[in-house]
């Protein structure tokens, strides 16, 4: 087809990063607006065949899984079939455009699309000013044509790298008022496709979260579906061609069953066919010992002999087959312990020693030994022998892949590439499919052996994408309501659909919203609710000290949460982000580095209590921001408060018990048609008055977030919110383009026709884990398709209000009221 196209994406006035705050982003993120994605990938188009197409749209539960539509041929294709089609003919690669149709439209994740998301499916031909009805653009209309179009514009850009439409690489250019010097044609064509950072930036997001490769050397992986196994080493995976190859190397129980599309991320690196410490002798008749990757030749047959090998158990090789091994020292006769040998010196406190290649090396822990070596012979020697070989104070610690804690308490590691990485915390540790009863506590001298590498951090996006989060589209977000404040935003909850909103990428002051992000990082950093804290003026004073309190005058921490929330109180934001593990300055620090890694790329605070106009962020990563909170069930239960009373627990001024209504009005005005579930209030001169509430409508249940911004009547500050409250309401589920996709499209309606029970992980599991979650049962934040305790408790609820056997397995007659409903 003919793929000349003018410039449909353009730079217009309202960028999305203002030039208030133009390197914000850069500055903060690993992002390199330079360098987005490499030629080589972004012309990848033979690493994915149709099935790893397919197998990545059934792993994350997409819509589009199910999705046929026809083509400009007319024939009827599946949507995998369509984006294989598309990347084979362009040459192009197919995860460019599965990134291009989440970063656009959400389809990957999104469970219920509407037509128009369809139809403009990668934003092609859809400049920043123009409407999708534009009669001059229809002929791009459709799945089919979007998909073809993304890809085959990105082949034309590289046989036409002089058209002046196209940017160019290594040439200066300026995007968003900002700088960028392509480093790839790849990132030239992308800021051509897409000239705002913002954009781009996720796109980047998404593609490390889809395609990077995020499980530590070491790991053991499983794909669900297969019996195959996998040790991630050097960046690749290496099938184990044998379960004897395996157990000769790792204990199988560390095996973390993955989706196929996960492991397709990872390059085949070479078989793992021999089991460890086989020996093999090649067709020019040389004997070697298989040590690991490492081929130690034998100085001749008759040490073979003499060591005592079996020779019906040697096995017969090519000599190519060395090729693909390290040589290593020969073994002679005079070699002790081929294998290696563990020294336990009993006249030395029962201290122990790796003999290896004629050396002895320390081991500090004798759980190395049952991890590391539990096929070797330990051998009970004394301090004399030592004498005989040569000692190498290089301690032997944990193997890659070991999951390890300080017998101190303290977070838990993984090692890798012979450091210890820091799991960064709970949420991460399950999310990789780590087993608590696989973590070795260990004394803490022995890690202090370990250097401590990156902290294993869960990318935050891959969260948002298993959860289903859509607030990160990049379709154009119309102003529905047309209010006349500066910025605001409406979305499902828990989607993040964004169904209207103004200026939602307008950096802004957030004046005491401020505190929620204080509270999560308080919570999450050993806030102790149970505990109690000091006052100090010099530590905690800030403007506003609606307690009236007195130097010495001691709170329940719990109270201090819930007056800081409900009412507001900033010298109590001060004491509370105090009394955690990390101080103060620590929460900010965390708390930074926690947005970054939710993706909420454009926010950051300075101080605990919002008070600074330096504390800023957008309505669209406040979404996101108040979206992840919601999930902690503490902080949402203090936030539908209407009121909050307490009573100090030392009082040093006769004022001890103090009550507050809500800072937000409407928690308690007369008349609504909504129900606040959650609300938080802010204002300063330099932000206006801000607002961020979790509403219900009281007839169906649908849930939404309003967010509103830059407020600038305080008196009336509550009026316009409570409008725009009002208005979704009124249209609730028929504003424009959110309704339901019509009946001509194949619906992707999920049955359970597989029994499930504890240890499964698949994505029965998640649909099972979903449907429950949405009925109440199933209280976990994610949907992670791994059936454990909390899966079988609430399968369990749900069977006793269903009135079936409380079995905690989903069965014929579980699975038959589930397709019901």
């Amino acid at each position: 087809m003919n793929l000349k196209r003018t410039l449909t994406k353009i730079t217009v006035a309202g960028l999305i990063l203002t030039t208030i705050w133009p390197n914000f982003v850069f500055a903060q993120s690993n992002f390199d607006p330079n360098l987005i994605i490499s030629d080589s990938q972004l012309q990848d188009f033979s690493s994915w065949g149709i099935s790893d197409v397919q197998n990545f749209l059934d792993a994350r539960g997409s819509y589009l899984r199910n999705y046929t539509t026809a083509t400009a041929s007319g024939a009827v294709k599946s949507a995998a079939e369509i984006i294989y089609d598309s990347a084979r003919t362009y040459q192009i690669n197919p995860k460019y455009i599965l990134v291009t149709l989440q970063k656009e439209q959400s389809l990957v994740t999104d469970d219920s699309p509407t037509q128009k998301q369809l139809d403009w499916a990668t934003g092609y031909a859809v400049c920043d000013s123009c409407s999708m009805d534009d009669p001059k653009i229809q002929s791009k209309k459709g799945f089919a044509n979007q998909v073809e179009n993304a890809a085959g514009i990105m082949r034309w850009y590289y046989d036409h790298t002089t058209h002046p439409v196209v940017k160019q690489k290594d040439r200066s250019i300026f995007i968003d008022n900002t700088p960028v010097v392509p480093q790839s044609w790849a990132t030239a064509f992308l800021y051509t496709y897409t000239p705002h950072l913002h954009g781009n930036q996720n796109f980047k997001r998404i593609w490390d979260t889809w395609f990077s490769q995020v499980y530590p050397d070491g790991s053991l992986l499983k794909n669900a579906s297969s019996s195959e196994i996998y040790l991630i080493q050097n960046g690749k995976k290496r099938k184990f061609a044998s379960m004897s190859a395996l157990v000769s190397r790792y204990d199988p129980k560390m095996t973390i069953v993955v989706p196929v599309a996960e492991l397709s991320n990872y390059q085949d690196g070479p078989t793992i066919n021999l089991s460890n410490y086989s020996i093999l002798k090649t067709g020019g008749g040389r004997y070697y010992l298989l040590d690991y990757d490492t081929l130690r030749p034998f100085e001749s047959e008759a040490v073979v002999g003499k060591l005592g090998y079996n020779p019906g158990e040697i096995v017969d090789i090519a000599d190519a087959d060395t090729a693909d091994y390290e040589l290593g020292a020969t073994i002679t006769a005079s070699t002790a312990a081929p294998l290696g040998a563990i020294y336990q010196i009993t006249d030395a406190g029962d201290v122990y020693y790796l003999l290896k290649n004629n050396e002895l090396r320390p081991i500090v822990d004798r759980r190395v030994i049952d991890i590391n070596f539990k096929n070797l012979k330990i051998e009970k020697h004394l301090r004399a022998d030592l004498t005989k070989f040569n000692i190498v104070y290089d301690v032997v610690n944990y193997k890659d892949g070991t999951l390890v804690r300080s017998d101190l308490g303290g977070p838990i590691y993984v090692v890798a590439g012979g450091q210890k990485r820091k799991i960064s915390d709970n949420e991460t540790f399950r999310a990789f499919g780590y087993d608590l009863k696989n973590v070795v506590v260990a004394p803490d001298t022995t890690l202090g052996f370990l250097k401590t590498g990156e902290p294993l951090y869960l990318n935050a996006s891959l969260l948002s994408a298993r959860e289903k989060y859509l607030g990160d589209s990049a379709a154009t977000v119309e102003d529905l309501f047309a209010t006349n404040l500066p910025a605001y935003l409406v979305a499902e909850y828990p989607s993040g659909r964004i169904l209207s909103g103004k200026n939602i990428d307008t950096i802004r002051s957030i004046a005491s919203l401020t505190k929620l992000i204080t509270a999560y990082e308080a919570i999450n950093n050993g806030f102790d609710l149970e505990k109690t804290t000091t006052y100090s003026k010099n530590k905690h004073e800030a403007y506003g000290n609606l307690l009236n309190l007195a130097e010495g005058e001691t709170i329940n921490n719990r109270d201090l949460l819930g007056t800081m929330l409900i009412a507001s109180v900033n010298n109590t934001a001060r004491m509370v982000a105090s009394a955690t593990n990390l101080g103060e300055e620590g929460v900010i620090k965390s708390a930074n580095e926690r947005l970054l890694l939710w993706g909420a790329d454009n926010s950051k605070i300075v101080d605990t209590s919002g008070l600074d106009a330096n504390n800023k962020s957008t309505a669209r990563d406040l979404l996101k921001i108040f979206t992840k909170i919601l999930d902690n069930e503490i902080l949402k239960e203090t936030l539908s408060k209407t009121e909050y009373s307490f009573k100090e627990v030392l009082n040093k001024n006769k004022v001890s018990t103090h009550k507050f209504k809500n800072s937000n009005y409407l928690t308690y005005a007369k008349g609504l048609n909504y129900k606040i579930l959650a609300s938080k209030t802010g204002y300063t001169s330099e932000a206006g008055s801000t607002l961020i509430m979790l509403l219900e409508n009281k007839i169906d249940k649908q849930q939404y977030t309003i967010i509103t911004m830059g407020g600038p009547n305080y008196k009336n500050r509550f009026v316009e919110p409570d409008k725009i409250a009002r208005w979704v309401i009124e249209k609730d589920g028929d504003l424009a383009g959110t309704k339901a996709i019509d009946t001509t499209v194949k619906s992707a309606v999920f049955r359970f026709d597989k029994n499930l029970k504890n240890g499964d992980n698949n994505e029965d599991v998640r649909q099972l884990q979903l449907t429950l979650k949405k009925l109440g049962y199933f209280t976990y934040p994610t949907a992670t398709g791994k059936f454990g305790a909390i899966t079988k408790d609430a399968v369990v609820k749900f069977q006793k209000a269903k009135k079936l056997p409380a079995v905690g397995i989903v069965g014929p007659a579980t699975r038959a009221v589930l397709n019901k409903l």
